[in-house]
């Protein structure tokens, strides 16, 4: 089991709040994804987790074992005694040992008998597809072999609960795509909850059951990854997750929504065009709308001029004016082949309204 409860988590250093009153549950067995810009807050939440830092209030529990609570007058419990792995960025693989003896070497220090060590480190390497690797030494390695071994050491106790802290962040994009795939195979397997800290945008969204968004310290939206990029609570969600076009926006005072759930809005307060109906007491917000969603549309009367466009091999990448202030993206087939100038009509055919 390894239900992991947070409740009203805080972090100051000094007057600076690095965690602000932060409250999620991680169900046993899912994969959680805490993203955010640099400075946001995710690695020092998932280090007082980890109990490498202490917390200024809140309280952290694994199923009804508590780890630390401020108010409670509950002495924390320290890193080694909270059932918990951690994989961290750098890896930390000891390079004077081989493979076998840097994924043993957590059990070693438990004093457990070899047969059992043994056993244990040659079934987890086989997890994580490093069976035959045993004797090389950790030098040897490649970057991605390396993190396997990290992964394997961390796995070998069986812990209730994986920390990894930004471990793809090293690799390049092709192996990272790999370990990707393999971390949620061996989560599905061993059917451990495990906790990722990462500021990729698509390992969060390929890997996670749930997602959250921090900002400031603040965890912003905690949700599922079709739920964020579906439905994101504000601007900085959108643009965070997926990378949405903003563009500012109105609509009539007591809109209402039609038959469809839909409602009228006024993209930069000139074109008409629907979106999907949200309650809202003000005039003037935001449309978020995907790049995908930017459609050449000949009989639209939304003109946009082309200012840049990027060859991505299956489709361009194209850069558009709607105005002097607001440049949005377009994703189109290669067969829409435009130049950089050119005014051309596009629509959305998915817009989502956001207040701020």
């Amino acid at each position: 089991m390894g239900k992991l409860t947070v409740n009203n988590l805080v972090k100051k250093f000094g007057e600076s709040t690095a965690v602000n009153d932060v409250s999620l549950t991680v169900e046993d067995g899912d994969l959680l994804t805490v993203v955010g810009p640099s400075g946001c807050g995710k690695t020092t939440f998932l280090r007082m987790v980890a109990g490498f830092i202490e917390p200024t209030a809140g309280v952290i529990k694994i199923d009804e074992h508590v780890l630390s609570n401020r108010a409670g007058g509950i002495r924390d419990v320290p890193p080694e005694n909270r059932d918990i792995g951690m994989v961290f960025q750098s890896y930390a693989v000891w390079p004077h040992m081989n493979v076998f003896n840097n994924v043993a070497y957590p059990l070693k220090i438990r004093k457990q008998d070899k047969a059992t060590i043994k056993q244990s480190v040659m079934t987890v390497l086989k997890l994580v597809h490093l069976d035959g690797y045993e004797e090389r030494m950790a030098y040897e390695l490649s970057g991605g072999q390396q993190q396997r071994v990290a992964l394997a050491r961390a796995l070998v106790m069986r812990p209730r609960l994986l920390l990894l802290d930004e471990p793809l962040s090293n690799l390049d994009a092709a192996l990272r795509e790999t370990m990707r795939g393999e971390i949620k195979e061996i989560q599905k397997k061993l059917g451990i909850t495990i906790i990722n800290v990462t500021h990729d945008q698509i390992e969060a969204m390929t890997m996670s059951d749930k997602v959250a968004v921090m900002r400031l310290g603040n965890l912003v939206q905690f949700d599922t990854p079709n739920n964020l990029y579906e439905h994101p609570v504000n601007t900085f969600v959108a643009q965070f997750i997926g990378s949405a076009n903003i563009i500012p926006s109105t609509i009539e005072k007591d809109v209402k929504a039609d038959k469809e759930g839909m409602m009228d809005v006024k993209l930069l307060g000139k074109w008409p065009m629907k979106a999907a109906y949200a309650e809202t007491e003000k005039k003037e917000g935001f449309l978020a709308i995907r790049a995908h969603h930017v459609l050449y549309t000949p009989d639209s009367p939304i003109r946009a001029k082309v200012v840049r466009k990027l060859y991505q091999g299956n489709q361009f990448e194209y850069f558009l004016a709607l105005d002097e202030d607001v440049t949005i993206r377009m994703l189109a087939s290669t067969t829409l082949d435009f130049d950089i100038g050119d005014t051309i009509p596009v629509s959305m055919d998915k817009t989502v309204w956001l207040d701020d």
